[in-house]
């Protein structure tokens, strides 16, 4: 989406996003130091730098963020034992630290299996919930009886004044 961006301006924005610095992706553009020291600041207002800017932010993002299918996919390996962790041992014989793979611990097993517990909660955990929307919607039943009770007595007292 580089529509109206001049090559340099697309070289800036390109840089800007890499390394966050205004003045040294303005220099890699080919900008003069001046222009780079005085108003390179500017390009980042320019509408088409903006949107190329946050159209490739969109990007980096979209590829680089985990998904929560993607999250629960992890976890669910985590706690299958399917996942492999690295750690550091120290031989007892030589001394040197060796990096060694191995299944997760329990603790860690136990811990991911919470994390998916929370997000899909137990057939007791729902009906216990179903329960509280139940009594929740009853008392918001009750309420609004009340409500209609003050309404009536509210009216027929605006009636005895009216009628003196």
């Amino acid at each position: 989406m580089d529509i109206g961006l001049n090559q340099r301006q697309k070289m800036f924005a390109s840089e800007y996003l890499r390394t966050g610095n205004v003045y040294q992706s303005a220099i890699f553009a080919g900008y003069s130091e001046a222009y780079a020291k005085t108003t390179a600041s500017k390009l980042l207002e320019n509408a088409s730098v903006k949107t190329f800017i946050q159209t490739e932010t969109e990007k980096m993002h979209d590829e680089n963020i985990l998904s929560a299918k993607e999250a629960l996919s992890i976890l669910s390996d985590i706690a299958r034992g399917q996942r492999l962790e690295e750690v550091l041992m120290m031989n007892p014989v030589t001394g040197e630290v060796d990096r060694v793979t191995k299944k997760a611990d329990n603790n860690t097993v136990i811990k991911a299996i919470a994390e998916i517990l929370k997000r899909y909660p137990t057939a007791k955990q729902a009906e216990k919930l179903e329960l509280e929307i139940e009594k929740l919607k009853s008392q918001i039943g009750v309420d609004n009886e009340q409500d209609d009770k003050l309404i009536d007595f509210a009216k027929a007292l605006r009636g005895a004044f009216d009628d003196k």
